[in-house]
């Protein structure tokens, strides 16, 4: 962090907030970029899923699940698992709750028996309704620090960034 950092109203405001460590880590490690990807992460996801769970009832992986039924119906556990990088038991869980509330159906694929693509239900459409605008409000919040130039370029950087996963993305590739 450069003298003329710490003079930066957002600068204080950090470390308030998050402590002196915060800046250290966002900013003079050599694992800066991942940290810095790691605390938005954990501190947009963290309140947003809480908020969801005690308010609804539903979990983060239940809201992958739903969000992801919504652009891509019959859709199978598996296809979720890999769009998501959840783990395969956290979704099976997830799942079988979003079952037993009313909120998925599971059918078997006529081509394949083994198969169980799900689909949401109408109650699962309804939540769903509810649930997604408060993590799209908050995603809104997060962007509202960058101006129009800059949430662009950040788009067409972030976008860079996951494309270009397969190169160094998956556990192999260490």
């Amino acid at each position: 962090m450069t003298e003329q950092d710490t003079d930066l109203p957002a600068t204080a405001n950090m470390a308030n907030t998050f402590g002196a460590l915060s800046l250290v880590m966002l900013d003079d490690t050599d694992l800066r970029h991942a940290w810095r990807i790691n605390f938005v992460a954990n501190f947009f996801t963290g309140p947003a899923y809480r908020h969801l769970s005690e308010h609804f009832g539903i979990t983060r992986p239940e809201f992958v699940i739903l969000y992801c039924l919504k652009h891509m119906p019959g859709l199978v556990a598996q296809d979720i698992c890999r769009v998501t990088g959840q783990p395969k038991n956290s979704i099976s869980r997830a799942v079988s709750d979003l079952l037993n509330k009313g909120y998925v159906q599971r059918e078997t694929d006529p081509e394949d028996k083994r198969a169980k693509p799900l689909n949401l239900t109408k109650s699962g459409w309804t939540v769903l309704g509810q649930v997604a605008p408060i993590v799209k409000a908050r995603q809104d919040a997060m962007r509202a620090a960058l101006t129009e130039d800059e949430l662009a370029q950040f788009d067409q950087l972030i976008r860079k960034v996951v494309f270009a996963m397969p190169n160094w993305g998956t556990p192999e590739r260490y």
